[in-house]
Parts: structure tokens; C-alpha cells; sequence
């Protein structure tokens, strides 16, 4: 299907970039990607991939010296990395929570987000705090709706981002209840998950922080007075396929049998999988079985860490499988 918006593209590119181009397209699969996210379809815009996504937040808000950035040890390399160039531009503080592996359930989130709150001194600008909906290196589902009340509680200026990017396809999304308990904006990936091609993914955000942001690349279109939604759906002569395409995906999950049968089907496997390589290992399972789902990590124990890099190199040249083996970040050290 993205080969055949290609060829419409090529064929007819001023048609296309006109209003009944991909325009129409995306138009089309917009409130169906709303409606899988349970959010309302005027709020929700196309992204390349969260990474985009998270910048367009992060760098879109009004930063000043000594605001602070609220982030886990447990967050995508983007973020940090995103938050060092936020504090060498505008001189801001980042505050990490401690979050240690193996996990026992939420409690292991929301137990060091109360007492990183506790501890920041008074008065404090707290002006983001971000979490993940599911992380990456452990991978778990984080207890979202309570740690955004948690931080509205202490908090309650301070805007709540979720980096949902493994999440759109794997766990459901219900963005109204999140957006009750105090979420602000949420970035997702469609690559993953959902069987997108990559380059799609979206960003939602709540109507009180959309006329503050914008896209990572301000375009020809993007004037002023221009809407939230026109900013981030023209970002230049480019191909949006895969936006497009984002459809097809949703058609072809459905034909597989919907949402709700395919997410308990990849979690079943999953789970299984996990458990019985932590039987076969003598080991565990990094974090609790009832905060995963299709994506789960067993330990190993190595008394050399390169032997990882032979394993993972020996299994993708025989198997095709892609393995990434990490340190858990522990109580006691951040590389154990």
C-alpha cells in the first residue's frame, strides 16, 4: 500500500501536495488512529517516530534558567540526551528517579517518584516531567495514570509527558482517561507495534498545551496563526506515505482479528516465553510477568559481558533474531 502512494506521488506530485493529495489521505486514517489511542481525532498529528515527537515537546516549552526536567533511569537515550541540549541552551536542571531492576510491580515506579517529589527543594520549578508508558531496556508497563496524578499532586503546574513509542500496538491507549489523570501530551510510534512502516508515528496533546507547540521543522505553511494540526501535517516537500500507510496497518489488524485478540494472543506468547527461558537460565524474569506484555526480558548470568556480543552476534547471523542484552540498573550501581 505505501508503494502505491509513492507512485501517486511521483506520478502527480502537485496533485498530491495539493489538498486532496495525502492531505485526504491522512484525514482519512486520522480518526481511526484516534479512535485506537481513545482520543478525540482533532488532537491527535502525524509524527516521522516518537524521537520527533518527544523534541517537538521538549523544545517547544518555555524554558527558563533552574526549571527542572523530571526523568527515570529507565527513559530512552533520547531523552537524556535531549535534556543535556536543553540544559547546555538553557541553563536547566535534570532530576532523575532511581528506578532498579529486577522490578516487583508498580510500587518499583512509584515508590522512587514519591521520594525524588519529596526531595526536590522548595520552591521548585518543575516544568516537565516524562515517564514511559511501556520502557524500553527493561521493558515493563509503567503505572502511567498514578505517576501523573502523583506528579499533579506535588505538582500541579507542571505538564506530564508520556513516550508511548512501544506502546501504540501492543498495550491499549485510552488518552481520555489518561489525560484525566493529568497527562499533557503523548508521542507513540507506529513502526513497532503496529506494523506501520517506519517513519509513522503520532503525537496527541491536550487542548491547553497545543497552541505552545511545534513540529521539529517549521515550514513554508507554518505562520503564526497557523492550527496545531496544519503545523505538524506540512512540514515540507517530503514523502508522507508512511503516514498514509498507517491505514493499511489498522486493515490488516483487523483482519487478523482486532485489537483485543491480537494484543492477548503476542502477550500469552510472550509471558510464556519468558517464563521458560528463566526456567532454563535458573534465573527470573526482570520484571513481574503481570507488567509486561509482548515484550519481556529474562536475566542470564555472564561471567565475561562480551560473551553478550557473541550470543546476540551467533543468533542474528543464524536465526534473524535480534537479541539486546543490558546491565540492570541497581539500588547500588548504574552499570551492575
Amino acid at each position: 500500500m505505501q508503494n502505491r502512494f509513492i507512485d501517486e506521488q511521483e506520478a502527480q506530485p502537485t496533485a498530491w501536495f495539493a489538498s486532496g493529495g495525502y492531505q485526504k489521505v491522512i484525514s482519512e486514517v486520522r480518526p481511526r488512529l484516534a479512535e485506537m489511542m481513545g482520543a478525540n481525532a482533532t488532537d491527535v498529528v502525524f509524527l516521522d517516530d516518537a524521537s520527533s515527537g518527544l523534541n517537538a515537546v521538549l523544545r517547544s516549552l518555555p524554558w527558563q534558567p533552574r526549571d527542572v526536567l523530571l526523568l527515570t533511569t529507565a527513559a530512552y537515550a533520547v531523552l537524556p540526551n535531549t535534556g543535556a541540549w536543553l540544559k547546555r541552551r538553557y541553563n536547566i536542571q535534570i532530576v532523575q528517579v532511581e528506578v532498579s531492576f529486577p522490578a516487583s510491580g508498580p510500587e518499583s515506579f512509584l515508590d522512587p517518584l514519591e521520594q525524588t517529589l519529596r526531595q526536590l527543594p522548595r520552591p521548585c520549578r518543575l516544568r516537565l516531567a516524562v515517564f514511559d508508558h511501556v520502557s524500553s531496556y527493561p521493558p515493563a508497563i509503567l503505572p502511567v495514570s498514578r505517576l501523573a496524578k502523583m506528579v499533579k499532586a506535588w505538582f500541579p503546574d507542571a505538564l506530564v509527558l508520556l513516550d508511548g513509542a512501544h506502546a501504540l500496538g501492543q498495550v491499549p491507549i485510552e488518552l481520555g482517561q489518561l489525560e484525566q489523570a493529568g497527562v499533557d501530551a503523548y508521542v507513540t510510534d507506529g513502526h513497532k507495534w503496529l506494523m506501520a512502516p517506519k517513519g509513522s508515528g503520532a503525537l496527541w496533546a491536550s487542548r491547553s498545551v497545543q497552541d505552545i507547540l511545534e513540529p521539529a521543522i517549521i515550514s513554508s505553511d507554518n505562520s503564526p496563526e497557523t492550527t496545531f494540526q496544519k503545523r505538524f501535517d506540512y512540514i515540507g516537500t517530503r514523502d508522507y506515505s508512511s503516514w498514509c500507510a498507517m491505514g493499511a496497518a489498522l486493515d490488516f489488524r483487523r483482519m487478523l482479528g482486532g485489537e483485543v485478540r491480537l494484543q492477548r494472543y503476542t502477550s500469552e506468547l510472550a509471558k510464556w516465553a519468558g517464563q521458560m527461558m528463566a526456567e532454563a537460565f535458573g534465573t527470573e524474569t526482570v520484571v513481574p510477568v503481570s507488567i509486561c506484555s509482548k515484550f519481556i526480558e529474562s536475566e542470564i548470568s555472564l561471567t565475561d559481558p562480551a560473551c553478550a556480543g557473541f550470543i546476540a552476534e551467533g543468533l542474528i547471523q543464524n536465526y534473524s533474531m535480534l537479541v539486546i542484552s543490558f546491565g540492570l540498573h541497581t539500588n547500588s550501581s548504574t552499570d551492575a
